[in-house]
């Protein structure tokens, strides 16, 4: 070991080489390293699991919360036990979770299977966009849902009734008290004796069978269950901490959660936020119940390698390139045009080159939605005038990188993704959509006669109502979510000038997610909404298709608000059914689909990300995005690589390297 006199003789050489190099150089110390993630181009919606159901909240919530079961890295099909010790699966409907006895909350309280109760029934009577999405007609009865708007788990009228609470009156009544009485329960959760007989009633959607043994029924057998409660809509969180801030109410969200979080179990813990969220800073968790554990416990689960988090939300452009260029951000996000500058100007021209991406195609759809249930884009030839005229090759040009020309995305025939194999996508093989002008000029006739308007084309001549009003002069706008990406700005610039070949005038408008989730209703919803659907786990039906063609989940992904009668029946019973049955109904799906042209199919881009070469076992899941905990620093060589840097970093390496080699030999 160094004496004294030592340390600051190698701290001075240290000072004097940094003072006559002229550098700024910030050496990396493991322990206490600020780790910049930049990638994130928009701010979450909400710090609450319950309500935040942006791509965005994945990594922020997978550092945060544990859940009983996680996806295995980069798996998108394999979950592995977390909370969950052990797991028992009967016949796909009743699934037994035996808990980690030793898995406590970030603030050392116990986390047991009254946890995970008053976690799933908050979210589901929340009925906010994640527990919506992910668990109708597998917790909730989503017709009933649809009839009375309220959500509750099932089985849990007659657990209140057990219990002793009254429910009279119609449905409707039925669930509004037992809504309220929920409430209540969660909102003042002391596990008193009649809050233990309700949770334990055995014929409902979750089921405390003892402290550390849990068991979820679905409705009717499905086999996705341990797939669908690995994403954060199965987060558990701290009971008490939600009943001191605000409580529990039916079909609304926590205020004082979506801004300051909630206590979970996770690797890491939320040191602070931003006022709107634009930058949050994540601290390895001191009581992480994993540590003394890590042998039994599976590695998505292990404890944090890197101290503290720091998450950029919604950076320019510019500022994500500059940053990652100057070493201040780890990982960063540019657009595909932006590949050659990014990895040209790299400080550290022994790395600049294509391995600084990791790129992963994800399943999902990108869509340009029109609402079908609004003026004008209430019509059918209107909307497919639309849909032809739209520049599909234009539309993937953006994502060609300029560095080697590789294309950072796919083309498909929504809403089902390629990689679920023929029986599920595009089975009547109907043709990936193009550009055909005259084919939009023939339905915008028909459409503007229908409307009884016209419209001006680009020569001159009109076409529809000539009697009419004059369609050119209205102002369409399609709306996307802020602030948008460059490739967002190009998908929208190529679309405004499409339609301008038919003589329609659009324009672009943006808006927070925390907007977007306000869209409730096909009145509140514009006309042309810019965005996409990512499935939460790896079912086609109910995580794909029906979200985006499903009224019941209008809002959630079908921006289109597509209500179709039949659609509707075939949805009632398809998500349940056997793989075979599944995919002959599929031929019926694809036909009414495809007839809709309630949505111009986008590019699908792949999920790709800028990495410090330093930053080891980076992994991408398409589900909840990476995570942090698995990442780790690592430098090559002897030197002590700095973290940060500006431009003259490069000039001196060698120097450096030289001289921190010597002074390891001196500590030694």
């Amino acid at each position: 070991m160094a004496s004294k006199k030592t340390k600051i003789f190698i701290a001075i050489i240290i000072a004097a080489i940094i003072v006559i190099a002229g550098v700024s150089i910030v050496l990396l110390d493991h322990k206490s390293t600020v780790f910049t993630d930049t990638a994130q181009t928009a701010a979450p919606g909400s710090l609450d699991p319950a309500s935040g159901f942006f791509t965005t909240n994945g990594p922020l919530f997978g550092a945060m919360f544990n859940t009983l079961t996680e996806f295995n890295g980069s798996s998108t099909t394999q979950v592995v036990p977390v909370l969950a010790s052990s797991i028992t699966n009967v016949s796909d409907q009743n699934y037994t979770f035996n808990l980690r006895s030793y898995a406590n909350f970030s603030n050392g309280e116990p986390l047991n299977a009254s946890s995970v109760w008053f976690s799933f029934y908050r979210g589901i009577v929340m009925a906010q966009g994640p527990y919506v999405a992910d668990y109708p007609n597998i917790l909730f009865n989503n017709t009933n849902y649809a009839n009375v708007s309220i959500a509750i788990p099932w089985g849990l009228r007659s657990a209140l009734v057990n219990a002793g609470y009254t429910l009279s009156g119609n449905l409707s009544n039925q669930y509004k008290q037992a809504a309220t009485d929920l409430d209540s329960i969660l909102s003042n959760f002391n596990y008193n004796s009649t809050e233990l007989k309700v949770m334990k009633y055995p014929d409902q959607a979750v089921v405390v069978k003892s402290t550390h043994v849990v068991e979820i029924n679905t409705m009717k057998p499905y086999s996705y269950l341990l797939q669908d409660v690995a994403g954060w809509w199965g987060d558990i969180l701290y009971p008490a901490f939600i009943d001191q801030h605000g409580g529990v109410v039916y079909n609304t969200q926590n205020s004082y959660v979506n801004l300051h979080g909630a206590i979970g179990s996770g690797p890491y813990v939320l040191e602070s936020a931003s006022s709107g969220l634009g930058t949050i800073v994540l601290k390895a968790n001191p009581n992480y119940w994993v540590d003394g554990h890590t042998s039994q416990v599976p590695s998505i689960a292990q404890p944090a390698h890197i101290k503290k988090v720091a998450i950029k939300y919604g950076l320019s452009h510019s500022d994500r390139l500059e940053d990652f260029d100057k070493n201040t951000s780890q990982i960063s996000e540019v657009g595909a045009t932006s590949f050659k500058s990014i990895i040209n100007g790299f400080y550290d021209k022994s790395e600049a080159n294509g391995n600084l991406v990791k790129s992963t195609a994800v399943l999902g759809t990108f869509y340009i939605s029109m609402n079908v249930q609004r003026s004008y884009t209430n019509n059918t030839h209107f909307r497919e005038a639309l849909y032809d005229a739209l520049n599909y090759s234009a539309e993937l040009k953006p994502y060609d990188n300029n560095y080697n020309g590789t294309a950072m995305a796919y083309t498909e025939l929504g809403p089902l993704s390629p990689q679920y194999g023929k029986a599920y996508y595009n089975p009547d093989n109907f043709p990936l959509p193009t550009q055909n002008l005259t084919a939009a000029v023939q339905n915008l006739t028909i459409a503007a006669t229908e409307m009884h308007d016209y419209v001006v084309l680009p020569n001159g001549s009109k076409i529809g109502d000539k009697s009419g009003s004059d369609l050119s002069t209205h102002d369409f706008v399609i709306t996307g979510t802020s602030p948008p990406t460059s490739l967002e700005d190009s998908q929208v610039a190529v679309a405004i000038a499409s339609f301008g070949d038919i003589g329609l005038k659009f324009t672009s408008k943006y808006v927070t997610e925390a907007v977007v989730g306000t869209w409730d209703n096909a009145s509140v919803t514009p006309h042309f909404v810019d965005l996409g659907w990512e499935p939460d786990f790896s079912d086609p039906i109910g995580q794909q298709l029906e979200a985006v063609y499903d009224i019941t989940d209008g809002g959630i992904g079908n921006k289109a608000w597509v209500d179709n009668n039949t659609l509707q029946k075939i949805f009632n019973n398809l998500d349940f059914l056997n793989v075979t049955d599944q995919t002959k109904e599929m031929k019926n799906v694809s036909r009414i689909v495809y007839d809709q042209y309630a949505y111009m199919w986008l590019p699908m881009p792949d999920a790709y990300y800028f990495v410090q070469p330093y930053v080891h076992n980076f992994q991408y899941n398409s589900f909840m995005g990476y995570f942090y905990n698995l990442m780790y620093i690592s430098y090559s060589g002897n030197t002590a690589t700095v973290l940060h840097a500006d431009s003259a970093y490069t000039g001196y390496m060698a120097a450096m390297d030289t001289i921190a080699f010597r002074l390891n030999n001196i500590i030694r």
